[in-house]
């Protein structure tokens, strides 16, 4: 994307959010609130990943999630891939299950395997509902969309949990622009989780087709990835303390400062941080400045991307 077609872009995007979308202005050391199309539900801009959880000691898991709850983020995501995550989560959600949005996801494309791990989740976390559960993972059209949708597929299932009320809304993730735009015309979902992030954006024009999609079918989209650099490779070698990640994260204040306000003043709802403790907490510690990306700022996130090798489209 050139330079200009890029600043009239996102100039064009912050001004749309700075007419409402923004989200109302919260108290003091809160974080900011948008809302979930027309679900009823709003959402904090940040949300919490239960990769964070994962493998943490449980004294650590209760002071993050306290220390989030705290600061008006209440929307908890995990997944039952997640290894211990919902297991670990669970013993400091439970006492608070009617003030939180609680999100899981299922891999499983049949009826029978998405039934099984819908029941194991319910069981883990200690509810009969959740306010968000998602397709999780779809990136094949045949193998996870047609096989999702087939008969005796997985949404089967989901549609008839949400019809009892044991789903409120429901969803899907994906890292395939051509998957993410063939589920959304195979349904109405209520929202999905997509990467939206500057340099692929930039670099590869990956992200704006999935939300010209999602803007055509008012399916809101909450932002993976908003944090992450770029891919790893010789001249980003994997190594350091993030080498366990399969990507490299923004870990420089000012760097995520820009990333995460980028990926806000886009048409989406929230973002979800890395799954690592230090890189949420450093999300979190920008809830009282997170303002719409300027014009100038634009320019920067350009000049910065020339180097970097785009994490998607993988």
């Amino acid at each position: 994307m050139k330079r200009r077609e890029f600043l009239e872009t996102i100039t064009g995007s912050a001004a749309a959010l700075a007419s409402g979308a923004w989200g109302e202005a919260p108290a003091p050391g809160m974080m900011p609130r948008r809302p979930l199309g027309k679900t009823g539900i709003t959402l904090p801009v940040i949300g919490f990943s239960g990769l964070v959880a994962r493998d943490s000691a449980p004294e650590a898991v209760e002071q993050v999630v306290s220390d989030s709850l705290a600061m008006g983020v209440n929307f908890f995501d995990t997944a039952a891939s997640y290894g211990n995550s919902e297991t670990m989560l669970a013993p400091f959600l439970k006492p608070r299950r009617k003030d939180i949005i609680l999100s899981t996801k299922t891999r499983e494309r049949t009826r029978e395997g998405a039934q099984a791990e819908f029941n194991r989740s319910c069981e883990i976390l200690g509810t009969d509902y959740f306010d968000m559960y998602l397709v999780h993972g779809i990136q094949h059209v045949d193998k996870d969309v047609d096989a999702a949708f087939a008969d005796g597929g997985a949404m089967e299932y989901l549609l008839d949990l949400k019809k009892w009320g044991r789903i409120r809304c429901l969803g899907f993730s994906s890292h395939s622009t051509e998957s993410a735009v063939a589920a959304m015309e195979r349904y109405d979902f209520d929202f999905f989780y997509f990467p939206i992030s500057y340099t692929p954006w930039l670099k590869a024009a990956f992200g704006p087709a999935a939300i010209d999609k999602a803007l055509a079918t008012n399916t809101p989209c909450i932002a993976l990835k908003a944090m992450a650099r770029q891919r790893w490779s010789a001249a980003a070698p994997k190594e350091g303390k993030w080498g366990d990640m399969w990507y490299q994260p923004v870990d420089d204040p000012e760097e995520a400062s820009l990333a995460l306000r980028w990926t806000l003043s886009r048409p989406v709802v929230a973002a979800l941080p890395p799954g690592r403790e230090a890189l949420y907490r450093l999300a979190l510690d920008m809830r009282g400045a997170l303002d719409p990306i300027t014009p100038d700022e634009t320019a920067r996130l350009l000049a910065m991307s020339e180097d970097k090798t785009p994490l998607f489209p993988r």
